[in-house]
């Protein structure tokens, strides 16, 4: 168990229906940047009347916004802005379920479409009438670069300004990072022709049990509602959208790494629709957190056993993963000499006062090195070993751990 400090931020509504009561079921804590820091930690609570899941004391939306405007890593600057091979088949899923419902001179607009990459699937279909939203300016510049779609540095709380209507409107990996959810489905309905239909995916929490990974690493900084297909129908309901289609997907993140994921999609009709509660989040959660809390356990024993070797570390990977493990194990403990990411978002910050450098900056003589990461553990071994060709000892944290139940 880790000690809960005192929320400094007020009690959040439940974003599915608005309920003021809830049950705490997990505090999360997360170091934080020199610079540029969301916030260092949230209570995992279900909603007593809908049975929803979220995040609560957290900051307010513009926080969130300021904070994805300026350390976006999406911008995939690594590789010059081209997604990858992952990502790709990912969108061309996507595409494939929404192309039924979408003639291809209809109007597209993708929010929170990063560099485009989900666009440009819908653009090699034939699609021309096309538009995105992203907080990131850098995100915005890549569409244009990459792909001549026009992409428009906007934030949710900024698209009041937007005068265009459209008729089909994707939201992938979006409503679980918004703070004020209330406001922001009423912001994106104004957007819809008559008729309009919302595509939406979210990680499926209810399911997240079954593809545990890197311990309680969906309870990201950055994701803040834990959805379930009730939840999400049961907020659409609320704002008028009748359901299309709901499955439950998953999506790969890594070769290895999976994440359960709702896609749905959504017809505007103006009636709202009763609420089903929702008895699949709370058990799946509550599975979700004790079976992390077993495998943290063995992850905490490797670096405690770094401790005690003395070794000079650099800790290649500085998001969510390592935020977590400097405030829950003993990694603040060891003989740390850099953090080393490819995100230029991060490089030049601090954690602990070591500076996080990009990898072509260090110099790794005499260096254990620990990769941070589950998704990427893989990529990065092979980029140190086979491109940087690096002889360094590696301490790779998830080669033999499990990494899910099916």
């Amino acid at each position: 168990m880790h000690a809960k400090p005192q929320a400094p931020y007020p009690q959040r509504p439940c974003p599915i229906c608005l309920g003021r009561e809830s049950k705490i079921l997990f505090h999360q804590t997360f170091a934080t940047f020199s610079e540029s820091s969301l916030m260092d930690g949230y209570d995992v609570v279900i909603c007593k009347t809908c049975g929803g899941c979220f995040a609560d004391a957290i900051p307010a939306q513009e926080a969130f916004d300021r904070y994805y405007a300026e350390m976006s890593k999406y911008t995939h600057g690594d590789t010059d802005g081209k997604i990858s091979r992952i990502d790709g088949e990912r969108f061309q899923q996507v595409a494939d379920s929404v192309a039924p419902y979408v003639q291809p001179h209809e109007s597209i607009v993708d929010v929170g479409c990063a560099t485009g990459g989900l666009l440009a699937e819908f653009k090699r279909r034939g699609h021309r009438n096309l538009m995105g939203f992203d907080p990131s300016s850098a995100c915005a510049e890549t569409a244009r670069r990459l792909y001549d779609i026009e992409v428009r540095p906007v934030t949710i709380n900024q698209l009041g300004r937007v005068t265009e209507r459209f008729d089909v409107m994707m939201l992938t990996g979006v409503f679980e990072h918004l703070c004020d959810l209330e406001s922001s489905v009423a912001l994106l309905t104004r957007l819809f022709k008559p008729g309009g239909r919302l595509y939406l995916e979210v990680p499926d929490a209810s399911t997240y049990f079954k593809w545990y990974s890197a311990p309680l690493q969906f309870f990201s900084m950055e994701h803040i509602n834990f959805f379930s297909p009730k939840s999400l129908a049961n907020l659409l309901g609320r704002h008028g959208f009748a359901c299309n289609f709901s499955n439950r997907v998953k999506r790969f993140l890594g070769p290895r790494a999976v994440e359960p994921a709702v896609s749905a999609l959504f017809t505007h009709t103006g009636e709202p629709a009763s609420m089903a509660y929702d008895n699949e989040t709370a058990p799946g959660v509550q599975k979700y957190i004790d079976l992390s809390r077993a495998l943290e356990a063995r992850i905490h024993g490797v670096i405690d056993h770094l401790v005690q070797s003395r070794v000079s570390l650099a800790v290649w990977g500085a998001g969510t993963h390592t935020l977590r493990l400097l405030k829950t194990s003993s990694l603040a403990k060891t003989n740390l000499v850099a953090f080393l990411d490819s995100n230029s978002a991060y490089q030049g910050k601090t954690l602990q006062g070591i500076p996080i450098l990009a990898p072509d900056k260090f110099d790794p003589r005499d260096t254990t090195i620990l990769i941070s990461s589950h998704v990427f553990e893989q990529e990065i071994k092979d980029r140190i070993q086979n491109q940087l060709r690096w002889p360094n000892k590696l301490v790779c944290l998830y080669e033999e751990a499990p990494t899910g139940l099916s």
